[in-house]
């Protein structure tokens, strides 16, 4: 009974069939465990660093928390366990064992501290909430890898399940904030002791405890649209996937969370997966980074769903939900149209597999599956829209700062062609302290406009924000249209208020319009990180407008032509794709537009080279503008230059013209 996952007798089945499945990451997690075995240094952000003999939990050469918080959540345990499985080799769970009654002997329950310490989020050391319900989750895993080895047995296993019993009376005693998503781990804990134990007399109780609050965090941590109220897409999927894991748990002791606890997970699953560029990587908004596909194998378990289906990190779950479950998720994603429509397109173009910049638009059709008919969409409680087709995809920040994790980046937006993303959020270098974290987090590190070289909010440190926060207000949102508009008010201090209003056209044209309505002087940087390398930039010489136009405006507008090429791709060095972006950008007279060094942040601790295609200028009580047209391109010019001009209204605001084939079209911005 006291099993939740597998019992011993199956585990060595279990453990062939994991290895079946995922050799590399059976032979990953072997080599990783006998690292433990061998007492040798662990690898930590690419260094070596040695914790000892016997280790010590405390040990942080670093200077950085999360150095000391993440050892003592002993994830290391589930290679140690998946070795065991696999191998049946003793020396594993004897291993792991170590380490628990180490700990043990080594860091007591702090039972007399005030509950205010106990449970402050940033406490130090690990019976910090959050290493207690994720280290606990652990131990629930090396109960079910472990349990009847040679090594667990007698007073060494009961020492364990006695310190299994205080860490849940610890969770169960102490309980902080349910606003933010550590209450999630710290009750996730806590269930899985509830339901793994079932024969104990506390477990009812725990298990009361953790569905309770657990019910109580999805409702105030999520918005009514599904999406989590950090609004970090990276915590989001954190989020869910602990959610979706509660439910797995109950399932299988027949309990189940409210109808509304399903309802806003399923809401959950929908943004999760819209987040996703067309190369499959996850829009990095806030404290995020793109450096895999985002991971819904939880929900596409939980919803017997093949297409949210990442089949690399599928080995994830596998401890979670069994062979049996894996097998069948496999089965139907091969079976699944999207699978057939991706054999197509191969089949017709040998490098279809490998970039969709090489596809015709058809093609890229077929094989853009996480598209289909997504496009476009909103999260309007968040803030997060998306606008485009099957072969352009934007999405618009238009949410609040969303706390710690947030960036200052209100109105930004990612962009990509043709299954590249052309223009990215910079994503996450760090979380230390350091002037790297501070410029990840600035508004001059997003597509949006600075002003005066400030921040929308003002920065105090790596997880806090001044005041005042900038708000963002929806001003229009025509998604028959394909046609978006708001502004928010952070320069207010300033006297400085933007507003952005875009237009995706039919045609494959983005429009999107700036006005930053202002007293006083100020500098205007209008930002665009790209990973295109190489640009080129002319100013145009525009013929004049009407003498209404005219009489209303000092000068002519100025208008740029610019075309970047030479893809970077992720962490690789520029490629040979064809792909390419021409923009026209317009503006005051006094508009300079240059091309900058700048970063982009896949990986945590690593950069790689961006550029950023800024406009720049300063006015005196005038306030400021700028107009972009951006048009991907396969090779040959596409975006007509002739067609597109700007002149002043009878009200001395500026107005695009798009003028082709005998039609006109204007776009002004919405009041």
């Amino acid at each position: 009974m006291d099993h939740l996952y597998f019992s011993p007798k199956q585990r060595s089945d279990w453990g062939a069939s994991f290895q079946q499945h995922f050799p590399q990451q059976a032979a990953a997690a072997i080599a990783q465990a006998d690292r433990w075995c061998e007492d040798k240094p662990i690898i930590w952000k690419g260094f070596e660093i040695d914790l000892g003999q016997p280790i010590n939990w405390l040990y942080n050469p670093t200077g950085d928390k999360e150095f000391t918080w993440g050892i003592n959540r002993f994830k290391h345990l589930r290679s140690l366990g998946t070795a065991y499985a696999c191998t049946g080799d003793e020396k594993y769970a004897a291993k792991a064992l170590e380490h628990i009654l180490g700990w043990i002997d080594t860091q007591p329950c702090p039972r007399n501290l005030p509950a205010e310490e106990l449970t402050y989020f940033q406490r130090p050391g690990p019976w910090r909430l959050l290493e207690t319900g994720l280290r606990l989750r652990q131990w629930i895993y090396a109960y079910h890898f472990f349990d009847e080895s040679d090594s667990w047995k007698g007073e060494a296993k009961q020492r364990f399940l006695q310190s299994v019993k205080e860490h849940a009376w610890f969770l169960s005693t102490y309980k902080a904030s349910i606003e933010i998503n550590h209450s999630i781990m710290h009750m996730i804990g806590l269930l899985g002791a509830g339901l793994t134990f079932v024969t104990w007399e506390e477990s009812a109780e725990w298990r009361s405890i953790a569905m309770k609050r657990l019910e109580e965090c999805i409702r105030v941590q999520v918005l009514q649209d599904g999406v989590h109220s950090e609004l970090t897409p990276h915590y989001h999927m954190v989020s869910l996937e602990l959610f979706v894991d509660c439910a797995v748990m109950a399932k299988k002791r027949g309990l189940a969370f409210s109808g509304e606890y399903e309802r806003i997970v399923a809401g959950m699953t929908r943004f999760a997966s819209l987040m996703i560029r067309q190369d499959g990587s996850m829009a990095p908004f806030a404290d995020s980074f793109a450096n895999q596909p985002p991971d819904l194998n939880a929900a596409a378990l939980y919803y017997d769903r093949p297409r949210l289906l990442l089949e690399d990190q599928l080995y994830e779950q596998f401890w979670t939900v069994g062979p049996e479950a894996i097998d069948r998720l496999i089965a139907a994603a091969a079976n699944s149209p999207e699978a057939e429509a991706e054999a197509e397109a191969a089949a017709k173009s040998p490098e279809a597999a490998v970039s969709q910049a090489a596809l015709t638009p058809g093609e890229a059709e077929a094989t853009s599956a996480h598209v289909e008919e997504r496009l476009p969409f909103a999260f309007p409680a968040a803030g997060y829209y998306g606008l485009g087709d099957t072969e352009q995809q934007l999405i618009f920040d238009a949410a609040a700062l969303g706390g710690p994790h947030g960036h200052a980046d209100a109105l930004s937006f990612e962009w990509c062609a043709y299954g590249e993303a052309l223009f990215v959020d910079p994503g996450t270098y760090t979380y230390m302290e350091n002037p790297w974290r501070r410029y990840f987090k600035s508004t001059s590190a997003h597509n949006t406009v600075l002003v005066d070289g400030q921040d929308q909010t003002p920065y105090l440190r790596t997880q806090r924000w001044g005041v005042p926060e900038a708000a963002v207000s929806l001003i229009a949102w025509e998604p028959n249209q394909q046609m978006l508009c708001a502004e928010h008010d952070g320069y207010a201090s300033r006297g400085v208020t933007h507003r952005r209003a875009l237009w995706f056209l039919d045609s494959g044209e983005w429009v999107i319009y700036d006005r930053l309505v202002s007293t006083g002087e100020h500098t205007y940087q209008h930002r665009l990180h790209t990973r295109l390398l190489k640009w080129e930039t002319q100013r145009l010489a525009k013929e004049s407008g009407s003498s209404t136009d005219q009489t209303r405006s000092h000068a002519q507008p100025a208008c740029y032509y610019a075309k970047g090429s030479s893809l970077a791709n992720g962490a690789e060095a520029a490629t040979a794709s064809p792909l390419a972006c021409e923009l026209l950008v317009f503006g005051p007279p006094e508009l300079e537009l240059d091309v900058e060094d700048s970063w982009e942040s896949v990986h945590q601790m690593k950069m790689q080279p961006l550029k950023v295609l800024q406009g720049l200028l300063t006015t005196e009580n005038e306030g400021a503008w700028f107009i972009t047209v951006m048009k991907p391109t396969l090779g040959t010019q596409q975006l007509a230059i002739s067609e597109w001009s700007v002149a002043m209204d009878e009200q001395g605001r500026p107005v695009l013209s798009l003028n082709r084939d005998g039609h006109l079209t204007v776009f002004a911005m919405p009041e």
